[in-house]
């Protein structure tokens, strides 16, 4: 998704970065800006990414990026992968889990650098960065945060990676 910054005396007009960033990242770049520290249960899976408004490198200890779509699927991104634990869109838009048919993968994964449209599902036919990917973003829950740190309480005890999993 797009995001579009102005801020003239720091980044440059007509610049642009393809750094990976989410939502979440926004508690800790702010806290970036106006020299706040976030304490260690604050902000566990955010990264600042005022570097990338000087064209520097955004340094990271996180492996990947933990999604959740507005129906409550999980899905993972990783560098140019993106797993998503859904068979459909995991949200609003067509199809969704009750849309898909029941021949379908239960999940999808996507070369986002291939395949930016997300029109073709590796799901089935890279099994092993499925399973490298699941490992990753089960560990990041299981401690509670994607970046280093300690490790912190989920808010629920019970995560359900698979929501409404359609068993095939």
């Amino acid at each position: 998704m797009p995001f579009i910054v102005r801020w003239p005396a720091v980044i440059k007009a007509g610049s642009q970065s393809d750094q990976t960033i989410c939502l979440t990242d926004f508690m800790a770049t702010c806290a970036d800006i106006v020299g706040a520290e976030l304490p260690a249960t604050a902000g566990e899976d955010s990264v600042s990414f005022l570097p990338a408004f000087s064209d520097e490198p955004i340094v990271s200890t996180r492996q990947g990026i933990v999604h959740h779509s507005i129906s409550g699927h999980f899905a993972y991104r990783q560098g140019k992968w993106k797993l998503l634990l859904a068979a459909g869109s995991g949200g609003w838009t067509s199809p969704t889990e009750k849309q898909v048919s029941a021949v379908a993968p239960k999940g999808q994964l996507y070369d986002m650098e291939a395949d930016p449209g997300e029109r073709t599902n590796l799901y089935q036919s890279h099994p092993e960065v499925v399973q490298q990917l699941m490992a990753q973003l089960e560990s990041d829950i299981a401690r509670g945060r994607s970046t280093e740190g300690a490790y912190q309480a989920n808010d629920v005890n019970n995560i359900q990676l698979w929501k409404g999993r359609i068993t095939r």
